[in-house]
């Protein structure tokens, strides 16, 4: 994974995104973390002076020159940081950069100001899951660095076999060289005998080769179930797939986001749904 871009908004909660990202990248032997700021207008204000445009992008570009130089210190001479801004929407601006310059992981941090705060609670951040061709890492404003050796895939038992991003979980899985642990939560036998055997002899089918660990956990609230679970067993990162039919529709609702983005210190990794 050598190229990481990283989404920043000069808050404080996008330091330490920007700091976990660093940290990250350590372990994943990434040599190249782009941090990019969005300073874009409101839609249809077309009228807006050129000697503004010029001073948003001076502004921003110092700021995040000193965020580069802020960050540098936690990173080791193997690890090149570049800034990049523009008036850009963030999601038209992600899409563009991860193409051009091949980065294999977005992070972001779950609150902040102006279109950030905007953009991560609520819906927004499911539509960024969705069209971002790569893992989308979202870092809480109390998350604390530590080794990823424990990562826990919550996930739901519709269409595992089709649906799950095997590829894309079992590279990140490796070069992290961590444990594998696969949560699935449901309330009241939601799912039929039938067809809840059938999914979960796909999801062994898929994961057994890894050494996976398989958890069936009843919970009323599917959210806190998954949280709770992963305060206990010492998971450092959390996976999940924001698929279209809704199983992590609560998940991502906006109550539900701001729940987990403030009560937890474990960040969370959306990978898009395969299709």
């Amino acid at each position: 994974m050598k190229t990481i871009l990283v989404l920043c908004d000069f808050s404080d909660t996008s330091f330490v995104a920007a700091k976990y990202a660093v940290s990250l990248a350590h372990q994943l032997g990434t040599s190249r973390l782009i941090l990019y700021h969005s300073y874009e207008f409101i839609p249809g204000a077309t009228d807006i002076p050129v000697s503004e445009l010029i001073n948003f992008n001076e502004e921003s570009t110092k700021s995040l020159n000193t965020l580069k130089n802020n960050l540098e210190p936690f990173a080791d001479e193997k690890i090149i940081i570049e800034t990049s801004t523009d008036e850009r929407s963030l999601l038209e601006a992600v899409l563009s950069i991860v193409h051009q310059e091949h980065a294999e992981l977005v992070i972001m941090g779950i609150s902040g100001k102006s279109q950030l705060q905007q953009i991560l609670v609520g819906g927004n951040t499911v539509m960024i899951a969705k069209e971002c061709p790569v893992p989308l890492l979202i870092v809480p404003k109390e998350a604390k660095f530590e080794n990823i050796r424990r990562v826990l895939f919550a996930c739901d038992l519709k269409e595992v076999s089709t649906s799950t991003p095997v590829n894309t979980l079992k590279t990140f899985i490796h070069t992290l060289s961590a444990k594998l642990i696969i949560i699935n939560v449901e309330h009241n036998n939601q799912y039929s005998a039938a067809d809840a055997l059938t999914q979960q002899a796909a999801l062994h089918q898929l994961w057994d080769s890894e050494g996976a660990e398989y958890h069936y956990i009843d919970h009323e609230d599917t959210a806190k179930g998954i949280m709770e679970f992963a305060d206990k067993n010492d998971i450092q990162l959390v996976v999940t797939i924001p698929k279209k039919y809704g199983f992590f529709e609560n998940l991502f609702h906006r109550s539900m986001t701001q729940k987990l983005a403030f009560h937890t210190h474990i960040p969370l990794l959306l990978l898009a749904e395969s299709t």
